[in-house]
């Protein structure tokens, strides 16, 4: 069998599988401009606080209710009314820190309150509020952050916002334009309808993208093998299909190698990977252990909340300097700093959390780059190095105890390649808009190819039906 036969039947196994990812890899940058107007940057909770604004203490709550203990607290705001949010076994508890009257079905109030801010929306407009207990096509996994509360308009656009009462954050929003298209991606570009198991979805994906890698390579051992052939035929008599299909097809042979390639590189980290959002730090705080004199706390503090370090107990304090915010931790009963508590703290919830002991290093992320990309949502974090094979890093956000991220080398390095060659992100510098421009074109240009491959297949099958009738009728 000739190089040109093998490539043809590979090319044709891999047909609809690769019309489906570089169609729907046209169609995903188009998503952004169907994302709904809300507020993503809303800066939430972030008041500065004084002591004047308190009438109860955390103590003096905790002997009102009767709790023994409490898993943990901090200071929300809703409507301008300052509240505890006690985290208990039966849930968040909302207490208003200067009545000490409870918000009835405090959650839905805060999720109500929370949605209003970031979606400019009244409460009346609201239709339907639900706990999202996990990811889904329409509540994707890029998200991060389980369970939160889905709040749904009545609005011509469906919108509906995902919104996370423990961190203020509003980890998604989407209508129903983009809803279906993130349904016919998912679908199409990383075949969700396998999702009954995912091994085998994963083992149908690994052998389609092989088989269109080698399509690819086939393809430009074709072109190689038989170019001083196709330059000495004669234009008018090859067929338009057949000569645009070797133009682009040696154009983006490259590209399509590299689609296929790091779609394989991504997918295999995607097996093993940790659920990041099942990690959380649980302890619990007795009423003995909350006593605590605010007025002795200086500086522009924020919100603040118990932990424990090496079995002592300290108070996280969050300040606000400038635009940022800055943890410091503070012992509960002698009030002493803990000098670098926060790295102190991030490196025993990465141990606690892994299982493993040696720390390499550990320093402080600010911003989203590199292998800690957009996509990983929480910031500040504090990135734990361990050693070890792989030279293990966790990236920590010690204000929620959440993992931002788990990376290793071969992580690291299949993130690099998918990053750079499948999404482009080498074109970052010329803008987003012309980044996406040009990856659309790629996917694009491969469509084609394929499209017009399907062509020439057709064509040549009714050009053997006609010859076979011919002979018939001479015969």
């Amino acid at each position: 069998m000739n190089i040109y036969k093998i490539h043809r039947q590979l090319s044709l196994i891999a047909l609809l599988p690769v019309l489906a990812w570089t169609l729907s890899g046209v169609m995903h940058p188009l998503m952004s401009n169907f994302k709904p107007k809300v507020n993503q940057r809303l800066s939430v909770n972030k008041e500065v606080k004084s002591t004047s604004q308190f009438d109860l203490s955390v103590d003096s709550i905790l002997k009102m209710n009767h709790w023994e203990d409490i898993k943990s607290f901090r200071l929300v705001t809703i409507d301008s009314s300052i509240y505890y949010q006690f985290k208990r076994e039966e849930g968040n508890i909302y207490i208003n820190a200067k009545t000490g009257d409870k918000l009835k079905g405090g959650d839905i109030e805060y999720a109500t309150y929370l949605a209003g801010l970031y979606s400019g929306e009244q409460s009346q407009k609201i239709s339907d509020i639900s706990v999202q207990n996990e990811f889904s096509n329409e509540y994707v996994k890029i998200a991060r952050i389980l369970p939160v509360y889905k709040v749904q308009y009545e609005r011509m656009d469906g919108l509906r916002v995902f919104i996370d009462v423990n961190t203020d954050r509003m980890t998604y929003a989407t209508n129903t334009i983009r809803s279906t298209f993130q349904r016919v991606f998912l679908w199409a570009h990383s075949w969700t309808f396998l999702d009954f198991n995912t091994t085998f979805r994963l083992l149908v994906l690994g052998f389609f993208i092989t088989i269109s890698f080698l399509a690819g390579v086939t393809g430009i051992l074709v072109y190689t093998k038989y170019r001083k052939t196709y330059q000495r035929q004669q234009q008018s008599k090859v067929p338009w299909q057949r000569r645009l299909h070797r133009t682009l097809g040696i154009g983006l042979s490259f590209t399509l190698l590299l689609f296929a390639l790091s779609a394989f590189m991504h997918m295999l980290p995607k097996y093993t990977a940790l659920d990041k959002t099942s990690y959380a730090s649980s302890y619990s705080f007795s009423q003995e252990d909350m006593i605590f004199d605010l007025d002795t706390m200086r500086g522009d503090w924020i919100n603040y909340q118990p932990v424990i370090i090496d079995g002592i107990n300290y108070y996280q304090f969050h300040f606000k300097e400038g635009r940022s915010v800055t943890k410091r931790y503070f012992h509960t009963v002698s009030g002493e700093e803990l000098i670098k508590g926060d790295s102190i703290y991030a490196v025993q919830l990465a141990k606690q959390y892994s299982g493993l002991s040696s720390v390499k290093n550990i320093t402080e992320v600010n911003k989203f780059a590199n292998e800690y990309g957009f996509i990983n949502k929480l910031l500040p974090v504090q990135k734990v190095q361990f050693e070890g094979e792989g030279n293990p890093r966790w990236y920590i956000d010690t204000a929620t105890t959440y993992v931002g991220a788990i990376i290793e080398d071969k992580a690291a390095f299949s993130g690099f390649i998918f990053a750079y060659f499948h999404k482009y992100h080498m074109f970052d510098f010329l803008g987003k808009e012309a980044r996406d421009t040009i990856m659309s074109l790629f996917a694009l240009g491969n469509f084609l190819v394929s499209f017009l491959g399907l062509l020439m297949y057709i064509n040549q099958k009714k050009a053997v039906k006609k010859r076979k009738k011919t002979k018939e009728l001479v015969y």
